[in-house]
Order: C-alpha cells, then sequence, then structure tokens
C-alpha cells in the first residue's frame, strides 16, 4: 500500500485539496507563499494550539486573487483587499531605545501607538452585512440550550479562517435575508449605515452554498476531516439552511442530512464526554435530527446508545436536564415508529422515564407566569430562558407520542370510539399547550418551529371551526414574523384535510 500523501500546511489551514506537487503545490506555487509539509501527525481528540476558551486559534492568509478564476460569474461577488497595514506594521515594529526614555519596565515611547482597524480579508460590505446578520438575527436558534452562546461567541470568529464555515454562515444569512419583506430589508441595510442598493439575493444564496458544498465535497477525503468540529458546525449551519428551504413534512435533500448524521455520529462520543465548541454543536446537530425525525414520523437514525451514559438524574445545570429529555424524547420515537414492534414493557419504562425527569427537574423549569384559557384557546405560559422553553415544548412532542401510542387504546370494541375521543381531546390540548408557549414567548422565535411540527402532526384531530382558525392564523403569523418555517405547503394540505376548499 503507497504511503498517504501529506497536504502542505497551507492547504490545510484552508480546508483546501493540495495537488501535492513537489517541490510546490500548485496552490502555493500560485500565491508565491512558502510550501511547507510537515511529517505525518496522528490525530488527537483535542483542540490543538487551544486559547484559554477552548477554541482553536487559526490564522487567515488572504486568498483574493484565486476567486476571481473559480468561476466567470464571480466577478460580482469579490470583495475589496484589506487595505494597506505598513503603516500599522511600523507603528507596531520594536521601538528605538536611542531616542525613547527607559524605565523600570523597559524602554518606552512617549508616542501613542495609533489603533489598527484592520477588517477581515475577503470581507466587504455584502460579507458584513451577512456575517453581522448572523449573529444579531440567527444565532440564537443555534445557542437555545447553550449558555455558552457558541454560535453567537466563537463560531463568527473561527469563520475568519475556515472557508467552508464561512460560506456555510454567509449562505444561511443570505438565504434568511432575502426571505424578508424590502421594507425590513431596507431598514436592516440602513441600521448598518450601508448603501440602500446592497443586493442580496438568490444568486447571492446560491453562490455561498455552492462553495461551501464545493469545500465539504473536497475534504471529504481527508481522514482527519470527520473529527473536525469546525466542519461539523459547518453541516450543523447547512442542515438549518435547508430547514429554510423546505418545511420538516418534505422530505430534505441529502446533503445536509446525511452530513449531519455521519458527523454527529462519529464525534458523539467525544462530544459527550468533553465540554465545550463540539458538545454544544452536537447538541444542536441532536435536536435538529430530532425535530426532523417526529415530522416524518420515523425514529431517529442515530444509535442511542451513544448517549445512554449522559441519562442520568445527578444535579446538573439546566441545558443538560433539557438535553436529558430530548435523549427520552428520541427513544420514544423509536418506540413509536421502529420497524420492530416493540414489547409492552418498554411503553412503561419511557413513562418512567418521563415521570422521572419531571420529578428530578429543577424548580427553575416552573414557568414565571402560568393562565388557563378562558375565552381564549391558548394558555399563557411564560419563561425568562430559551432552555425551558424548548424543555416545555419537547415535553409536549413527548406527551404527543406516548398518547397517540398508548397500547391501552382498544382498536375495536365498544368503547374504542369512546377512548379515541378521549385521546384527540388529549393530543388538541396538548397542541393548545405547545402554540401557547410559543405565543407567550414571542421573544423566542424558535418556539414557532415547535408549534408548527404539532400542528402539522395532529391538525387532523380537529374538527371545530374556530380552533382550525386560530391554528391557522399561528401557521400564517410564523412566516409572517419569524420568515423561518415556510408554512405555505402545511397550510395548503390542513386545507384540504379540513375540507376548506370544498
Amino acid at each position: 500500500m503507497p504511503p498517504r500523501q501529506i497536504p502542505c500546511e497551507s492547504c490545510r489551514k484552508h480546508h483546501v485539496k493540495c495537488n501535492y506537487g513537489n517541490p510546490k503545490c500548485a496552490r502555493c506555487e500560485r500565491f508565491g507563499i512558502e510550501c511547507i509539509r510537515r511529517a505525518p501527525r496522528k490525530f488527537r481528540h483535542t483542540v490543538s494550539g487551544a486559547s484559554p476558551a477552548g477554541y482553536r486559534t487559526l490564522r487567515y492568509i488572504d486568498e483574493t486573487p484565486s476567486f476571481t478564476e473559480t468561476s466567470p460569474t464571480e466577478g460580482s461577488f469579490q470583495s475589496p483587499t484589506a487595505p494597506d497595514s505598513s503603516a500599522h506594521a511600523q507603528s507596531l515594529s520594536p521601538l528605538n531605545s536611542k531616542e525613547s526614555p527607559s524605565t523600570t519596565f523597559g524602554v518606552f515611547s512617549p508616542r501613542l501607538l495609533d489603533t489598527p482597524h484592520l477588517p477581515w480579508p475577503q470581507t466587504g460590505p455584502k460579507e458584513a452585512c451577512l456575517l453581522r446578520y448572523f449573529v444579531e438575527y440567527l444565532a440564537r436558534w443555534f445557542d437555545l440550550c447553550d449558555p455558552e452562546r457558541h454560535f453567537v461567541r466563537a463560531i463568527p470568529q473561527i469563520a475568519r479562517g475556515s472557508e467552508p464555515l464561512r460560506n456555510a454562515i454567509l449562505a444561511v444569512s443570505a438565504r434568511h435575508f432575502s426571505t424578508l419583506p424590502k421594507e425590513q430589508q431596507g431598514k436592516i441595510i440602513e441600521e448598518y449605515g450601508l448603501q440602500q442598493d446592497l443586493a442580496i439575493n438568490e444568486e447571492t444564496v446560491l453562490y455561498y452554498h455552492n462553495k461551501c458544498i464545493t469545500d465539504l465535497r473536497s475534504l471529504a477525503s481527508e481522514p482527519e476531516a470527520l473529527m473536525d468540529e469546525i466542519l461539523l458546525a459547518t453541516v450543523v449551519i447547512l442542515r438549518f439552511y435547508e430547514e429554510l428551504d423546505s418545511p420538516f413534512i418534505d422530505l430534505p435533500t441529502e446533503t445536509a442530512i446525511q452530513g449531519l448524521h455521519v458527523f454527529v455520529e462519529a464525534q458523539a462520543k467525544l462530544a459527550l464526554s468533553t465540554p465545550g465548541l463540539r458538545q454544544a454543536v452536537f447538541w444542536v446537530g441532536f435536536r435538529q435530527e430530532f425535530h426532523v425525525a417526529f415530522s416524518q414520523q420515523r425514529p431517529i437514525r442515530l444509535p442511542l446508545s451513544i448517549t445512554t451514559p449522559y441519562l442520568i438524574w445527578t444535579p446538573a445545570p439546566d441545558h443538560v436536564w433539557t438535553n436529558r429529555l430530548l435523549i427520552i424524547c428520541a427513544y420514544a420515537l423509536q418506540y413509536c415508529y421502529d420497524d420492530q414492534p416493540a414489547p409492552l414493557d418498554r411503553y412503561y419504562e419511557l413513562i418512567d422515564l418521563h415521570n422521572r425527569w419531571l420529578q428530578s427537574r429543577p424548580p427553575s423549569f416552573s414557568p414565571v407566569y402560568y393562565e388557563k384559557p378562558n375565552h381564549e384557546l391558548f394558555p399563557k405560559i411564560w419563561y425568562l430562558d430559551d432552555t425551558h422553553i424548548v424543555a416545555s415544548q419537547s415535553m409536549g412532542l413527548l406527551n404527543i407520542l406516548l398518547t397517540a401510542y398508548s397500547p391501552h387504546i382498544p382498536r375495536v370494541g365498544p368503547i374504542c370510539r369512546e377512548s379515541m375521543d378521549v385521546m384527540n381531546a388529549k393530543l388538541r390540548s396538548t397542541v393548545f399547550e405547545i402554540c401557547g408557549i410559543a405565543l407567550s414567548n414571542r421573544q423566542s422565535p424558535p418556539a414557532f418551529t415547535t408549534v408548527c411540527i404539532a400542528i402539522n402532526i395532529c391538525g387532523d384531530r380537529f374538527t371545530d371551526l374556530r380552533e382550525q382558525r386560530a391554528l391557522m392564523e399561528v401557521l400564517a403569523s410564523t412566516t409572517r414574523e419569524t420568515n423561518y418555517w415556510p408554512t405555505t405547503v402545511s397550510q395548503m394540505r390542513l386545507k384540504e384535510v379540513w375540507g376548506w376548499d370544498c
């Protein structure tokens, strides 16, 4: 077996494919930089060169000239090159000791140094706008159960030196921004102090998305790529992009969903045992897979045995308790939709896990305010933390599964109709509760995603016209207010089920 070729350091750092040229690879030759190859290193399941916060330290090399050779249509997307930094470099050079006085701390200069304002390489107004939009409007969708807020604080900084991650962020930001009403787009651009003619459209979306896919494909053969936490974050963001394009009720494209399965499964053991960026990204991917599986009424396509050690009842922060509940939800999906019929004991085990979580959870999961519905259909349930909102709505989805697939409902016989009526009433009540949580906590737009999932699954259980209209308005307002969930297909299907078209 021939020895494995080692890519140069520059190609490796920028996640681009090296052609292993000798003495220089084609990329280093083109940019006139030194081509360095180091001896093979055994991959370690740690972040090398970690900063105090535990994040990988990355350096970025300006590759702007290479963009002009990749596509004839890329000219409209080129960003201005970084300004000449020679003045700043000179101001930061060693001071002249002959002209400067000396102190106990060494030589110093009486002249104040200029503060450098060097923008990120390859970042023009459009890229800067999309990066800022991601941090301010979209990162919260990922950081719901992450007290460290990695997608706000760490991921955008890491994107400085990772092209696949940066392109994924730009693609998802462009997709969401392009769905906003023109008036809202104009307000954001004005708020950012940019020119109103800044074009962020379908062409922008496809450009960054295609670049991200190309980057991921070029890295598929790299043995270390599967364990790269930055690429895991890239795939999770790309999966979010797929959700923006189509509702969960339709099958997503294979690119993101297969990539999510492969990366999450490969890094699960290390993620669950090591707090930090990898663990935070893992749980985002796990939550994404749970929502997709619930909507498509199938088991989670991940080996749940890897999460068993995490499902314990010892004291832990609130976000850990929410993740434990998601594991129970995943086991419920497996019970309900597995190809092999599950034994009756398995249902009672799920009931026990459900009850034990409720009894063991911290008191902080109780809502700060609760009001039963009077003339309204939806209760008022206020929470102060996204983690508690996710947990409460996930418990609702779990209750839907355990109610609909209860083995105690007779399939035939004189009490079958009565039992089905009781079950449908419980399902409607649970959907109203999930809706009430979202409507009471509009500060957390992702809550409406769970609402749409619940309505899509249980919508056929609603026969009262007043209730149907209320649910239809929730679907419409979700698209109107969050510009995330494309509810048009959902509305059409429910109208057909409810006979509104007639």
